[in-house]
């Protein structure tokens, strides 16, 4: 599905300008040139859509990484849970999500989505159960 690749692709975009723009600023502080990196920076910066730049920009002015994984629910950048609404387009990873409280846009970690069990049917749930005698 190209939608999903072209997400996929978004989201190492956005993981890897962060990272570059860290090693960038202390780079920086240390007093040493950092001319590839910001090349590379541009060359991704040129590759990622407008809107989702300007939210990135917004949040690396204050300090803070523009993503944050999703594990058991709860959004790595502000550890508040995520809406089941919200949790359920994450999973879906067709779409850019933002956590609703922070603004981060958020994806699921890949341990999460590689290790998720299998749906039991009811009578698998039922079976399941133990049984009491009282």
């Amino acid at each position: 599905m190209p939608g999903q690749e072209q997400f996929a692709d978004l989201q190492q975009k956005l993981e890897r300008l962060n990272r570059l723009e860290a090693e960038g600023a202390m780079t920086r502080r240390s007093g040493r040139s950092a001319l590839g990196s910001e090349a590379v920076m541009e060359s991704l910066r040129a590759n990622i859509p407008l809107n989702v730049l300007v939210q990135h920009d917004r949040l690396r002015a204050r300090g803070r990484q523009s993503v944050a994984k999703v594990k058991n629910g709860v959004c790595s950048g502000c550890h508040m849970s995520l809406p089941s609404g919200t949790l359920s387009e994450v999973k879906r990873e067709s779409t850019l999500v933002k956590c609703d409280y922070c603004g981060r846009f958020v994806f699921v970690a890949n341990e999460e989505s590689a290790s998720e069990p299998p749906a039991l049917t009811p009578k698998e749930r039922q079976s399941s159960r133990r049984s009491t005698k009282r």
